[in-house]
Order: structure tokens, then sequence, then C-alpha cells
């Protein structure tokens, strides 16, 4: 009786192992990395549109709108974000904000930059979320309209951001990858490298 009792524990363990194994090992794989090209600029007939205040997460939204074809501007958009509080908005209200206008978002945290290079050479800026400096606590969303070996290209909404003032440029400021790589660790104390993908 002793024997079997043991041998039910046993059996119960090992089940018990392989259930867990089924509920987490598909989030334990590793993520798959296509090949991706060395250098991406997704280019549009859009404008940089510059914020006042605390804006930034629609006048992000505008540009991916604006990447799309529609009439949008920030401040305009601003007005009716939802999940506003005083610091911005919070990332939940950009996915609800391109949700309710028909599009599919997908908030990516924890990625690589291998894996942010990947989804902009999909053809659609993504929305990066970053820290606007390391110093400070205050974060910020910004489209990132390209890449290349030593680079991430973005549509800035800060004016005082910009570093690319050259009218024919698709962009207003790059970033090395390397600083980039700061910029996007711990965002929110929670985050690292957090981004939007949106599709139509």
């Amino acid at each position: 009786m002793k024997k079997l009792f043991y041998r039910y524990r046993k059996c119960m363990f090992i089940g018990f192992i392989l259930l867990l194994g089924i509920i987490f090992l598909p989030t334990l794989r590793p993520k798959q990395i296509w090949e991706y090209p060395p250098a991406v600029m997704n280019v549009s007939d859009n404008y940089f549109d510059y914020q006042s205040g605390l804006e930034c997460s629609a006048y992000s939204s505008a540009y991916i709108l604006r990447f799309f074809g529609e009439e949008a501007d920030g401040k305009s958009l601003y007005e009716n974000f939802p999940a506003k509080i005083p610091q911005g908005a919070l990332p939940e209200g950009i996915v609800t904000f391109f949700r309710l206008q028909g599009y599919s978002i997908t908030f990516k945290k924890n990625a690589s930059i291998e894996e942010l290079k990947q989804d902009i050479s999909l053809g659609v800026p993504v929305i990066s979320f970053i820290r606007v400096n390391m110093e400070e606590p205050y974060t910020h969303y910004v489209p990132i309209i390209g890449y290349d070996e030593d680079y991430f290209y973005f549509a800035e909404s800060l004016p005082y951001m910009v570093n690319c003032q050259d009218e024919d440029l698709p962009y207003n400021r790059k970033t090395t990858i390397e600083e980039y790589k700061n910029l996007c660790r711990n965002v929110d104390g929670m985050y690292q490298c957090p981004y939007f993908v949106i599709s139509k």
C-alpha cells in the first residue's frame, strides 16, 4: 500500500511538471527573428508637427495616421485622447486610440533591437516609447521611421530634441543605436525596448 501511495505521488508530481511545461514553454521559446534589410526608411507624404506640452502620444499617433494618408494633427487628437493622465497618456491610450480608428496595433515590450528593426522593415513607422534622457524619469512617444547600421531615424515632435533640420530629409532627428539602447531601458520603471506596431 505504501509503495502504491509513493508511486501515485510520483505520477502526480511528474504530471504537475508536464502541465507547467505546457503552460509556460511557449513563452520561453526565443522570439523568431527573420532577415531584414541593413537599412530602411519608411517615407510618405507627411510633415513634422511640434507639441507645446505633454501631448506626444497624440502627435505620434497623428504622424502615423498621416503616413496612412489620413488628415490628422496632434493638438486636435489630444483633446479626446484615451487614458490621459497629468503627465501625458498611458500606453493603453495609444492602443485604444488606434483600435477605435479601425487599425491593428500591438504594444511590444522587452523586445530586442533586432526585433525592433524587423518590425520597422515591415513598411510602417513604429511608435517608440523611450525616456527623454537618462538623467530624468520623463518618458516620450516618438515615431521611428527608419534605421541603418548606426542610427535610428525619428519624426520628432519635441522641438528641442530635433537635431536634423535639412528640409529635404524625411526625418528630423537621428540617434545612435547605442544611445537608443539606453533611452529604451527601464522605461516607466518596467519596460525594456517598448514600442507599438500599427497596421491597417
